[in-house]
């Protein structure tokens, strides 16, 4: 009967000893867990500013470059209309060829036009990208009406 009792005790005692050490274990768990969430909140905000500032600053420099693309739209436009005038006087089997690859020179200008206009800044990497892939192609738009007259002189 002792031997009964001091084996109740002993596993009273471990119950006591075990149920004791979790409950302080949980208390350090959630003081950390507190000292967490307050940290990522702040985290939390501290993005959401630096996103506020980084699409103003894209959304600046989709500006900027709108105007300076608008500026080689106008410069591609005005070559065009220069070479449809000077088309114009020559013969007519060289006129047609002349007209063909003329318009489809018009047509790129016209659709990456469109394309800028249509452009949403969302993202900076997309922009980023999206501003490369264009000013090349503006370029090469740029430099074929430059060699146009060059290719179409032979």
């Amino acid at each position: 009967m002792k031997r009964t009792i001091y084996m109740l005790a002993l596993i009273a005692f471990m119950a006591a000893t075990t149920s004791i050490s979790y409950g302080q274990v949980s208390e350090n768990n959630s003081v950390r867990n507190n000292a967490n969430v307050r940290e990522s909140k702040k985290n939390v905000s501290d993005s959401k500013k630096n996103l506020k500032v980084d699409q103003k600053k894209s959304e600046q420099d989709y500006k900027n470059f709108k105007k300076e693309s608008d500026q080689k739209f106008k410069n591609n436009e005005l070559r065009i209309s220069e070479l449809k005038q000077k088309y114009s006087k020559l013969h007519s089997k060289e006129k047609m060829a002349y007209k063909k690859d003329l318009a489809v020179l018009e047509q790129k200008n016209s659709k990456m036009k469109r394309d800028l206009a249509n452009y949403k800044v969302s993202d900076d990497n997309k922009w980023t990208s999206f501003k490369r892939d264009f000013s090349r192609n503006m370029d090469g738009v740029g430099q074929s009406l430059k060699d146009f007259t060059v290719r179409n002189s032979k």
